[in-house]
């Protein structure tokens, strides 16, 4: 979360649960859309929050949820109504002060009982880790030994620049690093990935039950390999996490007017990498990059 004060948009300049679902069927039904992940900020706050899950559950995509974990325990019973398994789960350091630094609250045991309620009722979890250089790297081998005993998949995000987040080229950690501090502590072997795979994973050995993945955005990209659309919680579409050019859905919608062409003209307008901001990380001056913070965008 953001040292300094935000402003929460205002409820009407936000899509409401049947205009989520509508547009989402456009997705699904005109452009084959086969997977929904619904994030943040924090998706599990909004009190439509049922509705929507249940109602994106009939369209027939694989839905997932992107939460910080703290409101879980009250959604288990639902997502498991819906048939939703795949849970993403934010957690940034194991140590409790340094969690309440990072998020603003003093919740880290709510969060680990619900992730470890989560394993035990049988969710696809996913844990993410931005790792930042002189903040919690030295916990990269308690978080891979996560990945040993549990059935999860762990996944340590470069930290990336977005407006707000005080990003610096010197705070992140490269993959080749982290493999290098993860070798320093255990054997890993490489386990296949998939195609438009965001990770390159790994396991400890066959005993494992888990992996750990790496997601290189900064110093090595997937963009090659992107096939994802993100809709913000206002109704604009963005082609690119990075990208500065957002088309207004909700307007388009709300004026009763077809949304294929404007979605088509999206997804032909994204940029070969990074939202054509920057390529090499070396190059990155986060004052010039024009986005949104990362609360407002979405994890």
């Amino acid at each position: 979360m953001p040292d300094e004060p935000f402003k929460s948009t205002p409820s009407i300049e936000l899509m409401n649960s049947q205009e989520i679902f509508e547009i989402s069927k456009i997705f699904v039904q005109q452009f084959n859309i086969n997977k929904i992940r619904i994030t943040g900020g924090e998706p599990l706050v909004r009190n439509d929050f049922e509705t929507i899950i249940k109602q994106l559950s009939t369209l027939g995509a694989n839905i997932g949820i992107t939460t910080n974990g703290v409101l879980l325990h009250k959604y288990f019973d639902l997502l498991a109504e819906c048939d939703i398994k795949n849970l993403n789960i934010s957690i940034d350091s194991l140590d409790r002060e340094k969690f309440k630094y990072i998020t603003k609250r003093d919740l880290f045991q709510t969060v680990w009982d619900n992730i470890k309620e989560s394993i035990k009722r049988g969710f696809n979890v996913k844990l993410n880790v931005v790792v930042m250089r002189g903040f919690n790297e030295d916990e990269i081998p308690e978080f891979i030994a996560l990945s040993h005993h549990y059935p999860i998949e762990l996944r340590f995000i470069e930290f990336m620049p977005f407006t707000g987040n005080s990003w610096e080229k010197n705070k992140v950690i490269p993959i080749s690093e982290m493999l290098t501090l993860v070798s320093e502590h255990f054997t890993f072997e490489k386990v296949e990935d998939h195609k438009n795979d965001t990770s390159r994973k790994y396991r400890i050995d066959a005993e494992s039950k888990g992996v750990f993945g790496l997601i290189s955005t900064m110093s090595n990209s997937f963009c090659a390999g992107c096939n994802r659309i993100r809709i913000t919680s206002d109704g604009k579409m963005k082609n690119c996490l990075f990208g500065a050019d957002e088309f207004d859905l909700l307007k388009s919608f709300r004026n009763n007017e077809s949304l294929t062409e404007l979605i088509k003209l999206g997804i032909i307008k994204k940029h070969k990498e990074k939202g054509g901001q920057f390529s090499e990380m070396e190059n990155v001056n986060n004052q010039k990059i024009i986005n949104r913070s990362m609360i407002k965008i979405g994890g």
